[in-house]
């Protein structure tokens, strides 16, 4: 197959799957392209031995942990972008879903197996039994504030809740979906799980009790391919293979503005506390609006190809992406006048400035 033919053949398919080698990874930003205007260097940037397919900050922002195309883990400082130890194995096959504990100490993954693994974070030690249960490919994955419980979903069509520490499942498997379950997430109370799928609807799911709520939040014209909760939990926004990423309303189930539209299919989403939405494209690009939908500057080429994968620290000051460049880059979410990046050598003047053109919500 020649290079123009896999271009083809992967923009019918978004996101890659597993089976889908190095030398398929997608679409290339294509030259010239009139949705970018990027001054940005590419200062600070950590080179990756492979591509990652998640990426996750620990709970003070100091260390980047990402899973990668071949099912290793691995740990950087995030500010010098050294590594903090030797890559961990965790799995013989793609990883497409991981988490971290919210006491930072687990690292757990869902694999194409379709098994749940628990690992230690700094020793790479194996914790627990493998949590059994899906019969394909494990795609998206939550943990609730407490630690204890997981949610899992699966190419198989079915959401589980799991106990993590009893590595039990809880109750039974939530059907409703037609096909790939690709992501999950938590609403505010955690009590609210919603899911996205290849079906392209969005569900909401009581916790507790395993039953649905209300309809199935319909917008998307094909598959769901990223899902992301605000930090109050009363917001979601889904990113698709159409293009396009909508907010809903998790309370009544009701679109929240108009779609917000990118230049390809969306790999990830983002939502911060003061109503930002960020996605990555599969051209590599980085968008971004305010809670309004305003664009906030122009969409930025963060990587030369896709971005699977976002993650914010918890001052919000700082937006971290990988792609399939095998590079990780750290944008500062900055307002006013545009910037360029910062020359003096510091920790801070390392970090890579996102050019704002629009007005923004802070």
């Amino acid at each position: 197959m020649n290079a123009g033919a896999r271009t083809n053949a992967y923009a019918r398919t978004g996101m890659p799957d597993e089976g889908i080698g190095p030398g398929a990874r997608g679409d290339r930003l294509r030259p010239g392209s009139t949705a970018v205007r990027s001054t940005n260097r590419a200062v600070g940037e950590i080179a990756t031995p492979t591509e990652l397919m998640v990426l996750r900050l620990t709970s003070d922002d100091a260390e980047i942990v990402g899973v990668d195309y071949i099912g290793c883990v691995r740990r950087w400082d995030r500010v010098l972008g050294q590594p903090l130890s030797d890559p961990v194995q965790v799995h013989a096959r793609t990883v497409f879903a991981m988490v971290l504990t919210p006491d930072d100490r687990e690292i757990v993954i869902g694999g194409g197996d379709g098994v749940l693994r628990r690992w230690d974070r700094v020793d790479g030690a194996p914790l627990g039994e493998p949590l059994i249960g899906h019969q394909l490919r494990v795609r998206g994955l939550a943990v609730t504030r407490d630690g204890r419980e997981l949610v899992s979903t699966s190419q198989d069509g079915t959401v589980r809740r799991w106990d993590r520490a009893a590595g039990s499942p809880l109750g039974e498997p939530l059907r409703g979906h037609a096909g790939t379950v690709r992501a999950v997430a938590l609403g505010a109370d955690e009590d609210v799980i919603v899911t996205a799928g290849q079906d392209g609807t969005v569900r909401r799911w009581n916790r507790s009790a395993g039953t649905p709520i209300g309809e199935p939040l319909l917008g998307h014209s094909g598959p769901i391919q990223a899902l992301a909760a605000a930090p109050d939990g009363r917001i979601v926004a889904s990113g698709g293979r159409d293009g396009t990423v909508r907010r809903w309303d998790l309370g009544s189930g009701r679109p929240v503005g108009p779609p917000l539209v990118l230049d390809s299919p969306v790999w990830s989403v983002l939502l911060t506390s003061d109503g930002e939405i960020a996605a990555g494209s599969a051209h590599g690009l980085l968008h971004r609006w305010d809670r309004t939908g305003q664009r906030i500057g122009a969409a930025v080429a963060a990587h030369t190809w896709g971005v699977p994968s976002l993650a914010v620290t918890r001052d919000e000051s700082e937006l971290v992406t990988c792609g399939w460049d095998r590079g990780i880059r750290r944008w500062a979410r900055v307002t006013g006048k545009p910037t360029r990046s910062a020359r003096k050598e510091t920790r801070i003047e390392l970090v890579p400035r996102l050019e704002i053109t629009g007005t923004t919500p802070f």
